[in-house]
């Protein structure tokens, strides 16, 4: 029973130090003297960008916001950071601030200048005159407020916007090209006329922009108008500018696909029924763009079994020859992948049904930038009760690591979108923890989420041959070394010994 104990102990071994880090909330600094208010709307579909509904349906139009969003706090918060002067609020509608936090906030590297707050009721001049009033109750000298929904917004408008009034004016204005306006800011010295200046105003027309200006010559108000027109995205006509800014096309939104990469090396045991299983498993083949196996210089009959599973069935299933190592051999295959979303598998793990579907919903939750599948073994009838037991043991503080840390590994078959995969650089090229620094690089930019259902099936040989004690515990060693910051090149060798030296040295002679 020793030996059960100490296997207990080395799988939930998490780091400690790691776990305080990634927990932990930085404190907030003061506020500073100005903030710029970001109104926008959970991306719950059917009441989100409504009138974007009838060309793209519920899900697209919610998924349209919440990348709309995301892009103008990326660029907001690029700002911040390099001007540290200058705080950030958001102010939102249709949810929680809990899951305003959760999909806005990443899991670690979070923002000291970003605050929420829910949108007052009433109509957009009450929730207008409340953002900015709040703004100068918290000391702040300067008040811009923009929309979420203007993809077109940059940090140099936000610079001209800030300037202008440091400059002498009381209040400044960026025209929108319907005839609104996508940005409306106000010196402190203004504070006393903000209970007036939005009253009057035909929201939603062609004519607010013309109200407001002269509502603000009425107040005797200093206003500038920006040199930049901008449009927002409402309707049909306007989706051009979401594509161009965002590099985000209609089919992207309304009709994603799968790309399945599979690392392999001398797999011609396992790499027919792991293809078969990725056929029969998804909802439907059309959702499938391809399947691409990377192989790093097999010497078996494992490239000849691909090419022969290739022919049976009706989706493309390509070979792609990389350098071994499942970093390097996953990174060619995701630079030749055409799917919109990318999911990275074993060759000896098996995916659950509908994994299409699952996947896909765990990723349509506003904050998950990735996610996994929970885990199991195939343990077989002539297994020792013992092996059986370790490997309950093993399977249960596995999914314990995913839901309580989001902290998945390869053998969970990790999935992503390609906007996501390219936002954090890619796979990185190492011969091993490839999968844990791609979670940690996930992390700063999100959450990862898990699947529901069934989960992803992995082969118990490794445990099976090296014994799960053995096997466990050099995980833990392995992954206490790399928090200590010891380099993926060393861990490799310490893990693969010999076998990897050798194909070091073979790789610097091909180089």
């Amino acid at each position: 029973m020793s030996c059960v104990v100490m296997l207990v102990a080395a799988v939930i071994s998490v780091p400690v130090i790691a776990l305080i880090i990634n927990r932990a909330r930085k404190l907030r600094k003061p506020q500073n003297k100005k903030v710029i208010s970001v109104f926008t709307r959970y991306p719950s579909p059917g009441v989100t960008k409504t009138r974007l509904i009838p060309c793209l349906g519920e899900e697209a139009a919610a998924y349209a916001q919440r990348r709309m969003t995301e892009h103008i706090l990326e660029r907001i918060r690029a700002y911040c950071n390099k001007r540290r002067d200058t705080d950030l609020a958001v102010w939102y509608n249709g949810s929680s601030e809990d899951k305003m936090r959760f999909w806005l906030t990443p899991k670690v590297g979070g923002y000291n200048f970003l605050y929420f707050n829910q949108q007052p009721p009433g109509g957009l001049g009450e929730k207008l005159r409340e953002a900015t009033l709040s703004g100068f109750r918290g000391n702040r000298e300067y008040v811009v407020i923009v929309g979420s929904d203007i993809p077109g917004l940059t940090s140099d408008v936000m610079e001209e916007a800030f300037e202008t009034l440091e400059g002498g004016a009381d209040m400044v204005l960026g025209q929108a090209e319907d005839g609104g306006y996508y940005l409306v800011g106000f010196s402190k010295k203004a504070a006393h006329k903000i209970g007036e200046v939005f009253e009057g105003m035909d929201w939603g027309t062609d004519q607010v922009f013309v109200q407001q200006c002269e509502k603000a010559k009425q107040l005797d108000l200093n206003l500038l108008i920006l040199d930049t027109k901008l449009s927002d995205v409402d309707t049909k006509e306007d989706l051009p500018v979401l594509e161009n800014a965002l590099r985000l096309s209609r089919r992207e939104l309304t009709d994603r696909n799968w790309s399945v990469i599979i690392p392999t090396m001398n797999e011609e045991d396992t790499i027919a029924d792991t293809l078969q299983t990725v056929y029969k498993n998804c909802s439907s083949e059309t959702k499938i763009q391809e399947i691409i196996v990377s192989d790093g210089g097999s010497k078996d009959n494992t490239v000849q079994k691909v090419k022969d599973f290739s022919l049976k069935v009706n989706i493309p299933v390509k070979v792609i020859h990389s350098q071994p190592g499942r970093g390097f051999q996953q990174k060619s295959a995701a630079e030749a992948a055409t799917g919109d979303f990318l999911l990275f598998l074993h060759s000896d793990t098996r995916l659950p049904r509908n994994f299409d579907i699952s996947a896909e919903s765990c990723l349509k939750t506003p904050g998950n930038v990735a996610g996994s599948f929970t885990w199991s073994v195939d343990t077989q009838s002539d297994d020792s009760w013992f092996f059986k037991l370790q490997m309950k043991i093993v399977t249960y503080f596995t999914n314990k690591r995913i839901q309580m840390f989001e902290y998945p590994f390869g053998d969970n078959a990790i999935f992503t979108s390609r906007h996501v995969y390219e936002k954090i650089g890619g796979i990185k090229e190492v011969y091993l923890l490839e999968d844990v620094l791609m979670v940690e690089e996930l992390w700063k930019v999100g959450h990862v989420g898990i699947a529901q259902g069934e989960p992803a099936v992995t082969s118990a040989r490794r445990w099976r041959k090296g014994g799960a004690f053995r096997i466990s515990g050099l995980n833990r060693i392995i992954l206490t070394a790399h928090y200590l910051g010891v380099s993926t090149e060393t861990l490799a060798l310490w893990y693969y010994g010999d076998k990897l030296r050798s194909v070091m040295a073979a790789n610097k002679k091909k180089s």
